[in-house]
């Protein structure tokens, strides 16, 4: 049988739910096999949803009709099938060379110099930084 028929996505999950809580609420529609509560990396904390895989695809289609919509800890929550990677397709919101943290683009900006410089006025840029400019402050050092 394809486990993925068996996987069902839970959505507006209420933060504070854990997974004990998750699986008895769909183990009246058959045999939970697994729950993952997704976390987030930096808090620790929920994100607010679930993944739940059911013994077969029968009890986790009765799961997704029955509690669809229905009030969990006092929030309405959202069961959907899980899709797949391939399902979701690649991400286009990004370029294909930079699927890392974003970057300063791979060119070389030098520091900027926020001290009373000549080259600044020459720009007519604005000249009040930090106390600098010709009031003497700290970067006029």
């Amino acid at each position: 049988m394809n486990q993925q028929n068996q996987k069902l996505y839970v959505g507006n999950l209420n933060f504070d739910a854990n997974e004990e809580q998750v699986r008895e609420l769909f183990g009246t529609f058959g045999s939970v096999e697994d729950v993952k509560i997704v976390m987030d990396r930096f808090s620790g904390r929920s994100r607010g949803f679930a993944f739940v895989r059911m013994d077969s695809s029968e009890s986790a289609g009765k799961a997704k009709d029955a509690l669809n919509g229905q009030p969990f800890q006092g929030k309405a929550l959202v069961i959907d099938w899980a899709r797949t990677e391939q399902e979701r397709g690649p991400r286009t919101d990004r370029p294909m060379g930079d699927r890392g943290p974003r970057s300063g683009g791979g060119e070389f900006r030098p520091r900027r110099d926020f001290g009373g410089g000549g080259d600044r006025e020459d720009r007519g840029e604005r000249r009040n930084f930090r106390g600098g400019g010709d009031r003497g402050g700290f970067y006029n050092r």
